[in-house]
């Protein structure tokens, strides 16, 4: 394919494969902004509902924080903003205290009734008050700050200080006080205290704001909150956190604080509580084992938690989706196949029957295309439905059905529709809160299980004999099966220790009234930039071999990334670059237009290593580009540009030069289970004219990559050609980085490379081969780059071998960063060139870019 036509079919094969359609998530898709006394909505209008459910609450919720938590943050002209999103289809929230721009992200989608979060009135209600809990406990300011804490701090003293097990305990804490609900009122935060205290797992403290193992990211909110309340029950004052939280806001650290308020350091106060808690724990197993329980025949250990569960319609094959951290997926049991004890060794006596056997499925299905199956449904003996939630144009995941034939594999969209839950059977075992326990009962709600550890997802087999369900304990969840036959259980209270050392923690407290008054209705209007709009100043910078250059100025940007505005100003070394740029990107449209002005001066004859005469030159110009993106699978955008500049050589005329061009790229990756293939092709062309003389220039790059769980690998193939009748100054040229004071399509015939000075080689083709291996957040590369004339031999490459940190590969909170400080980028690197000026030299680098 010739490289003219490349570049539009990249940018046009993702409209031809699917259609276009509305946007409903991303910043150019319509919006809606919910204004009250204290705070701003902003939801796409597609959750117009949910936005008004939200917008109706808060201010309720806001009158009750001064009095909790004894702090309210209120800054006039500043009210915190809310943004509603669903990205992922799941629960969640997210909070954001930083002092210059709070924000709140809340996700709309509603929880799972067995979700650690599952227990609420309205989720709306739990959400907002779990949330905005953050933000006044975390945004309390600092008692006689210095000059210095005045203009730099970004986090709050109790946000800096606080542990994490802290900061979630506190906020589940106070959604359980304001809405009489929420987890310190759910049987599940009451199974995982009761379960880990009886088998003797509950965490240390350290492991208390930790986030591995079973459960453990939940185990700061579950446990955290209920060390709080034993801490307020053992003070006998309800107020005293609001001590410890003033405490903190001076200058003590957390250690003092919590030592000053209680008397006892914060690990010697959580051991005494993990030994009252599992006191109160074995206390109550000792009366329940007493009247009797009764559990399923264990068949399996899990390592990981567990749902979906489903027999196949002849009854012969368990299904499970498990999310364990090794080896997550769908499971399949064969349970006509069960493994048989086994044998001792020739002289010894037969092993004793493991506590918790581990039954290692018949066959997995992991993550397929980096996505975990969802919701998957039999359809036939051997056949399973199921989703994929994979992103959209707006990078929002929404599922695709697909089907799995056992030992056959995979099919796409030919399955039915899998969103159709399993019809339960009339009549049939269910689950429900039994006294505060979760537990198995039958149609008529008679018991069938009488635990501690908490049942629940029964299924039965086609012929009634077996129940299988799912049992929660320390280490995972355990799949078990019950004797069907067996009659229910007679309902009697569950006895219970009079005088329990931790009260309302073994067993759930009684959900309560809720101080919180009825939502009152609150109008919308469309969403507008100036409310959110908010300036900060930025910072660029490069050091590299070709020089030293900072940036500094002032930008804006809004909550929907939607006007982004940046000013900076350049000071270098000699060799530079300096000058200064003023851009402007608006992305409330499809098409993205964006707008860049500039002003630079360029003296590589400055440069420390390798100068060089004859480029030195002064630039001024402007770019105008508009951008299209689509992010889903596969991944495309396209960027036609327009730029000119005026160059003044330093030792000749001034001369013009202009061009248009598109930028253009796609890629994709397949994997199963952790493992697979990534390849992407972008095209940069452009045609051009420089004092007269025309000229048109393509680059091409492959990439391909090796996708697995240990050190991904990846290969750039990169080939240019510079035609018609070039210049010196539109030749490519080898060697240092960007900057943000010059606009891409205008800087396109640099080869980037850090560790070498500009203007290494020159000339009309480039070939360049580079390999990355991932390193955790490192990459290690080595890159083999050749720059020349054609009319010559080509010479050897330059060679450099290296480690870079890239900000791309570090999962940031990026919405957040560009109210901060724009939309930043940054590489730091360690190289060592192989050859030419720089061998055998170890070259360290930095380079910040910000762009509008």
């Amino acid at each position: 394919m010739r490289p003219r036509i490349l570049t539009p079919a990249l940018a046009l094969l993702p409209a031809l494969v699917q259609a276009a359609p509305a946007r409903v998530q991303a910043p150019d898709a319509p919006w809606l902004t919910f204004a009250t006394a204290h705070y701003r909505i902003h939801c796409p209008a597609a959750f117009e509902a949910f936005g008004r459910d939200v917008a109706g609450r808060v201010e309720g919720v806001h009158a009750q924080y001064l009095g909790l938590v004894g702090f309210a943050y209120e800054k006039p002209g500043k009210p915190i903003d809310i943004v509603i999103l669903d990205p992922v289809l799941e629960a969640n929230g997210l909070a954001f205290p930083i002092l210059q721009r709070p924000q709140v992200v809340l996700w709309k989608t509603e929880p799972a009734p067995d979700s650690p979060i599952g227990h609420h009135r309205g989720w709306a209600e739990l959400l907002v008050a779990h949330e905005l809990g953050h933000m006044h406990h975390l945004l309390r300011p600092a008692r006689r700050p210095n000059l210095w804490q005045r203009w730099t701090a970004v986090l709050g003293p109790l946000a800096e200080k606080s542990p994490r097990w802290v900061t979630e305990g506190y906020a589940t804490l106070i959604e359980g006080k304001l809405t009489g609900s929420g987890r310190p009122h759910s049987a599940i935060r009451a199974a995982v205290l009761r379960q880990w205290a009886l088998e003797g797992k509950l965490p240390t403290y350290e492991a208390l704001s930790g986030t591995r193992g079973f459960l453990g990211g939940s185990l700061a909110y579950l446990g955290g909150s209920g060390y709080l309340e034993w801490l307020e029950a053992k003070a006998g004052d309800p107020k005293v956190l609001q001590t410890l939280w003033l405490r903190l806001a001076g200058k003590r650290d957390f250690e003092a604080a919590f030592r000053a308020t209680f008397g006892f350091g914060p690990k010697d106060g959580y051991q005494r509580y993990c030994a009252e808690l599992t006191h109160t724990a074995l206390e109550l197993e000792r009366f329940a084992r007493a009247q009797g329980l009764r559990e399923g025949e264990l068949v399996t250990q899990l390592q990981g938690w567990a749902s979906d569960l489903a027999l196949s319609p002849d009854g012969t094959k368990l299904l499970a989706r498990v999310t364990a951290p090794k080896h997550p997926g769908l499971y399949v049991w064969d349970l006509k196949a069960m493994p048989k004890a086994a044998q001792p060794e020739p002289g010894e006596p037969v092993d004793h029957a493991p506590a918790a056997p581990v039954l290692p499925p018949a066959r997995r299905l992991g993550p397929v295309n980096g996505a975990l199956p969802w919701k998957p449904l039999w359809t036939g003996p051997d056949r399973i439905a199921f989703q994929l939630r994979l992103p959209d144009a707006e990078g929002v995941l929404k599922p695709q059905p697909w089907q799995w034939t056992l030992g056959r594999g995979l099919t796409r969209g030919s399955a039915p529709a899998p969103e159709v839950a399993r019809p339960a059977t009339p009549g049939g075992p269910t689950w429900r809160e039994v006294e505060g326990i979760w537990n198995l009962v039958d149609g008529q709600g008679r018991p069938l299980t009488r635990t501690l550890a908490a049942a629940w997802n029964p299924v039965a087999t086609p012929d009634g004999r077996w129940i299988y369900y799912t049992q929660l304990s320390a280490s995972g969840l355990q799949i078990r099966r019950l004797d069907a036959t067996r009659p229910p259980l007679d309902a009697k209270p569950l006895p219970q220790d009079p005088a329990p050392l931790v009260p309302g923690q073994v067993l759930p407290k009684a959900d309560e009234s809720s101080p919180l008054p009825p939502p009152v209705p609150v109008e919308p209007h469309p969403y507008r930039v100036g409310e959110s709009h908010d300036t900060f100043t930025l910072a660029g910078y490069s050091a590299t071999p070709s020089g030293l250059s900072a940036q500094l100025g002032a930008g804006g940007n809004d909550l929907l990334n939607r006007l982004n505005w940046q000013v900076l100003a350049g000071l270098g070394d000699g060799a530079g670059p300096r000058g200064g740029m003023a851009g402007v990107a608006w992305r409330g449209w499809r098409w993205a237009p964006s707008l860049q002005a500039f002003s630079l001066l360029e003296r590589p004859s400055s440069q420390r290593f390798a100068p060089l005469a004859g480029f030195d030159r002064e630039r001024r110009g402007a770019e105008l580009a508009f951008e299209r993106a689509d992010l889903g699978r596969p991944r495309a955008h396209f960027r036609p540009v327009a730029a000119f500049e005026r160059v003044a050589p330093a030792d000749a005329s001034p001369i013009h030069r202009a061009l248009w061009g598109v930028d253009a790229g796609l890629g994709s990756f397949w994997s199963r289970d952790g493992q697979g293939l990534r390849a992407a092709l972008a095209s940069r062309e452009q045609q051009g004219r420089t004092d007269g003389h025309a000229w048109t220039l393509t680059r091409t790059t492959l990439t391909l990559g090796w996708i697995n769980p240990w050190s991904p690998l990846t290969v750039h193939l990169e080939e240019g050609r510079i035609g018609g009748d070039p210049t010196t100054l539109d030749r490519f040229r080898l060697g240092g980085v960007g900057t943000s004071l010059l606009p891409t399509a205008l800087d396109a015939n640099r080869v980037v490379q850090a560790a070498l000075p500009a203007y290494t080689a020159t000339g009309n083709r480039l070939r360049r081969l580079r390999g990355d291996l991932g390193l955790g957040l490192l990459r290690a590369y080595v890159e083999h780059a050749t720059v020349w004339q054609d009319a010559a031999p080509r010479p050897s490459a330059q060679r450099v071998a290296g480690l870079e940190l890239d900000s791309r590969d570090i999962d940031l909170p990026l919405d957040v960063l560009r109210r901060l400080a724009g939309n930043l980028s940054f590489t730091v690197g360690l190289h060592r060139p192989l050859d030419g000026t720089m061998k055998g030299r170890t070259v360290g680098t930095l380079s910040v870019i910000v762009r509008p």
